[in-house]
């Protein structure tokens, strides 16, 4: 049995919570933030990491285009050559590639999923110099988000962001090393199987040889704690058909406790590889138990009916851009999203940090995930963005918070989706099939807020002068009026960004007609925006959100909503809370809005 003191599992820290990401978190670890040098067109400068280019706390004034070099020192406190050694980078944007010691130990193209690379034969036991190298541009084949395609911001498009902005740090392995695990939960059966993916085949030197046996069976154990605080271990089968280990348990040998927005439970979870009873690596990890089932009455947690009253959320940070200065402010940002009744976020047009997860995870917020845009298709930029999606479903999948999948934003990028027999329609598809294939326990949204050819859940956008053309709009709907649902006109497309509306009339809900609507739930994920479009009560925000809120739910449409939004960013001064996180509005209101009976 383990000894759930030594992992400091107390109170409700179910986890090692100081870690970058404590949904995979490894006791023997070193943080290589702080300062660096780097090297950009000939001018050396000292940078924070991990902040980003472009960003005020990083402390340099570099552009975000171009080749970055960025170089520390580091000596491992426990140096043994024994041990193996893995260096991960939370994110960096975009092409990465690392030396440690002159000796090249690897590269990364994408510049939002983390990426571990083996460094065992390049460091040493004194000092050791580490090199990270990124490039970076203004591509618009490249996923990147709202950073601007363009040398500048414009419109909904902010200043970029290069290099570095998640966490970087080394972890300590024996030869063995756990890689990556899967949780699959059956309801019906009312068991859990844990899939654990592990090199288990490493080239072992002849010092390791000294501490760890080089032959013998290698053997999984699982130790989980349940949120009551009893303890049990299971030990793994290795499936024979890919050598993966696979852990199986019901429901009640571990005191199962459901995860839900209101209650957030959270089962702690230690991994622990040996052989011949020698322990090679040892992992803690958590999972969340909740099912998620849609249906044209809605989205269901747990088999009861959830009404989402989500905030969107850009992830901009004062100071840091795409990095917090501390983990408290990302906190903070959900404490006020919950004081003000939402128990959503919509994360938009970013791949969150793992840590901001863990914590939607543990206070009980619900999330999307939303894969960053591209803005031209071409093969190399379909073929970018499925590696990415890949990368990230696979790292984020385990958190209980995240309910759907967005996987396109307002046809963003995807243009050639109008053409049925277009390459690009083709590839939508493709990538729908992906994520359900990877991870069919969560519903995939393919457009965001527009034109629909193949999704679990209808949602749209509007953005209206006042409530009387949003009500006409959801009648529309209701009475399942042709134009109000099918159709498009490159008109109509145009008149959105000239005119910073969209309405029926501007985007319909499904490209060609389509019998899946009268299954499928609806949902507004984006609506409100007040302060930065014109509306006909520019100085009653208030009463905007008061009354546009109300007629959603008031209209028994749909199976939730999303405010634009939580805080300001750049231009879009549309925010309940400014920038720098001072409120705008009365948030007492703004809580008996979203308390009104769905």
């Amino acid at each position: 049995m383990i000894d759930f003191k030594r992992y400091g599992f107390h109170r409700d820290e179910y986890i090692f919570s100081e870690h970058p990401d404590p949904s995979w978190a490894r006791r023997n670890w070193l943080s290589l933030d702080g300062e660096w040098t780097i090297m950009h067109r000939g001018i050396e400068s000292k940078i924070q990491v991990p902040f980003p280019i472009g960003s005020k706390y990083s402390g340099v004034d570099f552009r975000d285009s171009g080749t970055f070099v960025y170089n520390r020192e580091f000596t491992l406190p426990r140096y043994s050559r024994r041990k193996r050694y893995i260096l991960k980078i939370g994110a960096s944007d975009y092409k990465t590639s690392v030396q440690v010691n002159g000796i090249d130990v690897g590269n990364h193209i994408g510049g939002y999923a983390t990426f571990s690379l083996d460094i065992t034969k390049a460091v040493k036991d004194t000092v050791n110099k580490i090199t990270v190298r990124v490039t970076d541009s203004h591509s618009p084949y490249q996923v990147r988000g709202k950073q601007t395609f363009l040398r500048n911001p414009f419109f909904v498009w902010y200043s970029g962001i290069s290099g570095i902005w998640q966490s970087i740090w080394i972890e300590e392995t024996g030869p063995g090393r756990l890689e990556r695990a899967e949780t699959k939960i059956d309801f019906t059966t009312r068991r859990i199987a844990v899939t654990t993916f592990a090199d288990t085949c490493p080239a072992i030197s002849d010092d390791m040889k000294e501490a760890y046996p080089a032959e013998g069976a290698w053997t999984l154990s699982v130790t989980i704690k349940s949120p009551q605080g009893n303890g049990k271990t299971f030990t793994a089968t290795v499936c024979e058909q890919n050598g993966n280990f696979v852990c199986t348990f019901g429901f009640d040998d571990i005191d199962a406790a459901f995860w839900s927005h209101a209650e957030p439970n959270l089962h702690a979870m230690v991994l622990s590889l040996s052989r011949n009873g020698v322990l090679s690596d040892e992992v803690e990890s958590y999972f969340g138990i909740r099912d998620i089932t849609v249906d044209r009455d809605g989205i269901h947690i747990n088999g009861e009916k959830v009404f989402l009253k989500m905030a969107l959320i850009q992830g901009y940070f004062p100071g840091g851009s795409y990095t917090p200065e501390s983990y408290a402010r990302m906190e903070n940002d959900l404490r006020f999203l919950k004081m003000m009744g939402f128990n959503g976020a919509r994360i938009h047009e970013k791949a969150e940090n793992p840590y901001f997860s863990y914590l939607c995870d543990r206070l009980g917020v619900l999330t999307t995930f939303e894969m960053p845009s591209f803005y031209l298709p071409s093969p190399k930029a379909f073929a970018r963005y499925e590696a990415e999606l890949k990368e990230l479903i696979r790292r984020d999948m385990a958190h209980p918070s995240c309910i759907m999948r967005m996987l396109f934003n307002e046809t963003w990028g995807i243009w050639g989706i109008y053409r049925k027999n277009s390459k690009t329609r083709r590839f939508i598809l493709a990538m729908y099939d992906l994520a359900k294939r990877l991870d069919p326990s969560r519903p995939v949204i393919d457009n965001s807020g527009w034109e629909h050819i193949q999704t679990d859940i209808a949602d749209f956008h509007h953005y209206l002068r006042n409530a009387s053309l949003a009500r006409d709009v959801y009648k529309n709907i209701r009475e399942k009026r042709e134009k109000a649902l099918f159709g498009f006109s490159i008109g109509r497309t145009l008149a959105f960004y000239f005119r910073n509306q969209v309405s029926t009339k501007t985007r319909p809900l499904f490209l060609e007609a389509s019998a899946a609507i009268d299954n499928l739930p609806l949902f507004l994920s984006e609506y409100g925006g007040f302060g930065w479009y014109d509306t006909e009560h520019e100085d009653a925000v208030i009463e905007n959100i008061e009354e546009y809120t109300h007629d959603i739910i008031a209209s028994r449409l749909f199976c939730g909503y999303c405010y634009t939004q939580l805080y300001d960013v750049g231009a879009e001064v549309n925010g309940l809370m400014s920038f720098n996180r001072q409120f705008k509005v009365d948030i007492g209101r703004v809580l008996n809005a979203n308390s009104e009976p769905t």
